[in-house]
């Protein structure tokens, strides 16, 4: 039954209401300045409601870094494409976990599934989720066991032991370098993927970490990348791999003036620099939200923790026509052989790191 015109209006004004209410509490919280835009789509009509609702919580105001953010966006607009979803996406707000939980559970009572992602999301998803028994969520990079999450793990160390054998065998100066956006067991997994790679092929390389921050406001400071990128390049490094988000964009820069060499993360950055882009350690985020948005939508939704890698593609290193020249035959064939190596357990990447750093 489609219910009569005042009871859809009524409807339609609780899904506005519920986000004027979240809007007004991060107000009351954070202030004007601090609150992000929230996407809205239009309120949805009484033919929407038989559509799948979905909603994308973002860690911060980070759609536009071309790396991470960029990865679940494109990955949620497929689904939209392929499936004609309900989509909502939202912005969260940087370092404040009450802002949240405020977002994830304004997003819950009006979705069917809310995907969220970064460890920075993994308290408040854990705190709001089980409130929602019937809805289900989907968290990339973080482990929970909830029964109506899925979450989503990638064998990042995997791609970065690859990476990291690139830069050992490109290394003219045999320093290199790794700077991260947080100092937390999520980056320490690239950053020990990374130094095993290169010692792998280059015992005596030298290699040296910097962190950008201590929490997620690393991500959001590329100036600080780029003072922390030239002071590695000025002692000699000559590569440096970056996993901290839009903040890489510093490292970028660093690279582009003093002409040497930067691994970028999570998606494709070779065309950002051609030529400076050694490589890029890439994550499949967007097919993997499209997978989850396709397996919810067709009734299969598996909750529980899920790990992707080497083996099922994704996880990679990227070579194309904007960095093929910058890597030999030589090269290509020697991390091949590791990737191999790697895929049937010949291999063990690390996925800690051991204190002090080098």
């Amino acid at each position: 039954m489609q219910g009569s015109p005042a009871r859809r209006l009524m409807k339609n004004l609780s899904v506005l209401s519920k986000y004027l209410f979240l809007a007004f509490g991060l107000f009351l919280i954070c202030g004007c300045d601090a609150i992000q835009d929230v996407i809205l789509s239009e309120i949805p009509s009484e033919t929407d409601t038989t559509r799948l609702s979905v909603t994308m919580v973002y860690p911060s105001d980070c759609v536009g870094d071309s790396a991470y953010c960029d990865s679940f966006h494109i990955g949620v607009k497929a689904a939209e494409a392929a499936l004609g979803i309900n989509l909502t996406e939202v912005s969260g707000v940087e370092g404040d976990a009450v802002a949240s939980e405020m977002l994830l559970r304004a997003a819950a009572q009006n979705s069917d599934l809310v995907l969220t992602a970064g460890y920075q999301m993994g308290e408040p998803l854990a705190n709001v989720a089980p409130e929602f028994p019937d809805v289900k969520f989907a968290i990339f990079d973080v482990l929970l066991d909830i029964p109506n999450v899925a979450s989503i793990n990638y064998k990042a160390n995997e791609g970065s032991f690859l990476v990291g054998a690139i830069a050992g065998l490109k290394t003219e100066s045999g320093k290199i370098g790794y700077i991260g956006g947080a100092d937390v067991p999520l980056l320490h997994e690239f950053e020990a993927g990374y130094v095993a790679g290169i010692h792998a092929v280059n015992p005596d390389a030298e290699v040296t970490v910097a962190y950008i921050s201590k929490d997620a406001t690393g991500f959001g400071q590329p100036d600080k990348a780029k003072a922390l990128a030239l002071a590695q390049y000025d002692s000699g490094v000559d590569v440096i791999y970056v996993a901290a988000g839009g903040a890489g964009h510093g490292v970028l820069e660093a690279a582009q003036e003093q002409q040497k060499f930067i691994i970028w993360v999570d998606s494709n950055g070779n065309p950002l620099a051609p030529g400076r882009v050694l490589t890029s350690m890439v994550k499949e985020l967007s097919t993997s939200v499209e997978r989850i948005v396709q397996e919810t939508a067709a009734g299969n939704f598996m909750a529980g923790i899920r790990y992707f890698g080497l083996k099922d593609g994704s996880v990679s290193y990227a070579v194309d026509e904007h960095n093929q020249s910058l890597l030999s035959e030589d090269i290509v064939a020697t991390v091949e052989s590791l990737k191999a190596k790697i895929i049937a357990g010949e291999i063990v990447v690390p996925d800690t790191v051991s204190l002090p750093r080098e």
